[in-house]
């Protein structure tokens, strides 16, 4: 993959990058400008780049879209990888896991319980969106280490397509909230 730095990984790694790489700065952004899709983007690539490195058929597409069910699975290959190269990395990836599904009930009673609160439904929703990155962060800090750029110095600038993205995502956002001070204005 072009956007990491050869000089960056071992000898072993340079041949094919093993996980998806990006700073946690970028991606704390661009998932919470996105609503969550360029997470749901990083998990693609890195089922397919770790496809394509070891030969498994992973089907990138599905391990995405059911991205619930395959968390771990990820975690657990990306933890893998980071053991079979003699290092070690302190995460706990069931305790990222279970901390993304505890995300996912909390996420899912607070839609049920503010269903007729659009105001309060909206800004659960700006709060949940933040919320997400405690979980999602360190595990893509643990991707990136098992890469061989713990940083993700590699993929840390925002390009034109990612401020595209985050500009469309803000818009909906933003459209959003005009709907409901529209709503609100006729009841």
């Amino acid at each position: 993959m072009s956007d990491v730095h050869s000089n960056d990984l071992t000898d072993g790694q340079r041949d094919q990058v093993p996980f998806f790489v990006v700073s946690p700065t970028k991606f704390g952004v661009m998932t919470f400008f996105t609503m969550g899709f360029y997470w749901l983007y990083c998990f693609y690539q890195n089922w397919k780049l770790y496809g394509a490195r070891t030969g498994e058929k992973v089907s990138p597409f599905w391990r995405s879209a059911f991205a619930v069910f395959f968390i771990y699975p990820l975690l657990r290959r990306v933890n893998d990888h980071i053991r079979d190269s003699g290092r070690s990395y302190p995460w706990s990836i069931l305790g990222l896991t279970l901390g993304y599904y505890v995300m996912c009930v909390v996420w899912v009673v607070a839609s049920i319980v503010l269903e007729n609160q659009p105001w309060e439904a909206y800004f659960a929703g700006l709060v949940s969106h933040a919320a997400w990155l405690i979980v999602l962060v360190p595990m893509q800090k643990g991707t990136n280490f098992s890469a061989g750029d713990k940083y993700g110095l590699a993929n840390s600038r925002f390009t034109l397509a990612n401020w595209l993205w985050m500009l469309l995502c803000i818009s909906l956002t933003t459209a959003q909230l005009f709907a409901l001070i529209a709503l609100s204005s006729m009841v």
